[in-house]
């Protein structure tokens, strides 16, 4: 029941917000704005409200499947317009306001997921210390005279943010950080690292060495240092302020958008397997574990699932949002409008290739599911 009422409450609002950027940008533009309705089929539930903006009387529904929904705005190609509103009809507007009104939907789910990142920031979350734990005898850390309860503050001209960052300063896989030169960038296993033991700041020559676990190939060796790296008792709650907040939102959703990129990248041209694409059912699951782990957890997944939908609608497909904003790119620059010939042809391509897509991402989620 509760990975049911997570998805569904994951999609209503998702597809809440993507419909509202559209209503919101048409609106802006004084198109009016017939029907705003989250879900299809058949109607539950219908209303308008009082006090709309003027010359707008939308009727607000509730459909019977949320799978979707949609805006619809007044339009001569859909049919009559009386002579009076024909000038504020969606298809009598400028290039420019076309292309605004479509892409604020995809763009709303990506603001949607830089607010909920930031949210996150700004709750905070629990960061353990970088703090050495049980020192293994004759280790490396036992040679350079680390002992339990030492706290490392940095390691060379890198300041240690967290056990975690630490850990990946030993193996060499961290990103050295702005203030650390290029030249500066293979000297870190080699560093001195500075400490601070009850109040007494001392500095230590660490050098970690390539070591495997017992019982592991010595191909899986990694540079360690023989001691206990962040004792979980050992931490401290971390919270971001407002303008961190909203730089760490940011960066979370260009990070995602990059990464995504990539792997689609990869995927047109048989990098990466087909295999990553997902569809309802993963989706559904994710929903009802991210809300088992707790509400933070749930906040993360609706905004990565949030960025991923605004990404999707982007795409360059004709029945997406993307594919009108190539249409109207072209139109741009060349002068003309796409013939409703080569729309009505590009829309049944689109059509067959999201209809391959999704039933590929289904084929996906049964194999995950019976396997």
């Amino acid at each position: 029941m509760l990975t049911l009422l997570a998805f569904l409450f994951a999609l209503t609002l998702l597809i809440a917000v993507h419909e509202y950027g559209h209503y919101r940008m048409a609106v802006a533009f004084g198109v009016p704005v017939l029907v705003f309705s989250i879900g299809f089929g058949h109607t539950l539930y219908r209303w308008r409200p009082q006090n709309q903006k003027p010359g707008q009387n939308t009727e607000f529904r509730i459909g019977a499947l949320p799978l979707g929904g949609f805006v619809q705005m007044l339009d001569s190609r859909e049919g009559d317009v009386p002579s009076s509103q024909l000038a504020l009809a969606f298809d009598r507007q400028s290039v420019k306001a076309r292309a605004c009104i479509v892409a604020a939907g995809p763009l709303a789910n990506l603001l949607l997921a830089v607010v909920l990142f930031s949210a996150l920031a700004w709750w905070g979350h629990p960061k353990i210390l970088p703090i050495i734990g049980r020192v293994e005898a004759g280790a490396p850390a036992d040679l350079a005279g680390l002992q339990a309860g030492d706290r490392v503050l940095k390691v060379g001209l890198q300041e240690v943010k967290d056990a975690q960052h630490l850990r990946a300063l030993i193996r060499g896989d961290a990103d050295p950080q702005d203030d650390v030169k290029e030249t500066e960038k293979g000297s870190i296993q080699d560093a001195i690292w500075e400490i601070d033991r009850q109040g007494q700041r001392l500095s230590l020559a660490v050098k970690p060495v390539l070591k495997a676990l017992p019982g592991q190939p010595e191909a899986s060796a990694v540079k360690r240092i023989g001691a206990v790296v962040g004792v979980p008792s050992d931490t401290e709650w971390v919270k971001a302020g407002f303008w961190e907040g909203w730089v760490q939102g940011f960066g979370q959703v260009a990070q995602i958008t990059q990464m995504t990129g990539q792997m689609i990248g990869q995927m047109l041209i048989g990098e990466a397997s087909s295999k990553h694409l997902s569809g309802p059912l993963t989706i559904a699951e994710q929903a009802g574990q991210s809300a088992q782990r707790g509400w933070p957890s749930y906040v993360s997944f609706l905004a990565l699932i949030s960025v991923s939908l605004g990404l999707l609608n982007l795409l360059p497909l004709p029945m997406l949002d993307g594919g009108h904003l190539m249409y109207y790119l072209w139109e741009s620059l060349t002068g003309k409008p796409v013939s409703v010939a080569w729309q009505r042809g590009l829309q049944k391509v689109g059509l067959a290739l999201l209809i391959g897509v999704m039933s590929l991402a289904f084929f996906n989620d049964l194999t995950r599911l019976f396997t």
